[in-house]
């Protein structure tokens, strides 16, 4: 009985250090790998007032240049319609190979504030360049969404 309850409260623990904030909770985060990178984890939260999304990418076994590969960050509604996009880049851009550890880099976006429309936010790794509006210029990884 003691094991039970131990186990109930480790088990509801982990819904508190959640540090997803609750305003954004319903939103829905996906996670588009590109045939160099893959997208390994988003994670929406909330640092000093400010909305952040971040994670980090893994590099493909046998990819070795990363430098063209960027993360395209889309905001969109119930309907499928983006309401944002803007294109961001993980560090470090060329992910080094090592010995006992994933090939990995980090990304860390500001969120402004989110339309209220909002239901899914997609990290999407793109390698080359694409036609971009002016609001989606590249940007450094701490950069606003």
């Amino acid at each position: 009985m003691i094991i039970v309850g131990t186990a109930g409260m480790l088990f509801s623990g982990c819904a508190i250090l959640s540090s997803t904030p609750p305003e954004v909770a319903h939103i829905q985060l996906e996670r588009v790998h590109s045939p160099v990178v893959l997208v390994e984890k988003v994670r929406l939260e909330r640092k000093d007032g400010t909305l952040l999304v971040r994670g980090y990418v893994l590099k493909r076994l046998g990819m070795k240049d990363t430098t063209q590969t960027h993360l395209d960050v889309t905001l969109y509604d119930s309907y499928g319609t983006v309401l944002r996009q803007r294109v961001t880049h993980f560090e470090p851009r060329q992910i080094p190979r090592r010995v006992r550890r994933a090939d990995s880099a980090v990304y860390r976006i500001e969120l402004d504030a989110l339309p209220p429309e909002t239901t899914r936010l997609e990290i999407k790794a793109h390698e080359g360049n694409h036609n971009m509006n002016p609001d989606s210029a590249p940007t450094v990884p701490t950069s606003h969404l």
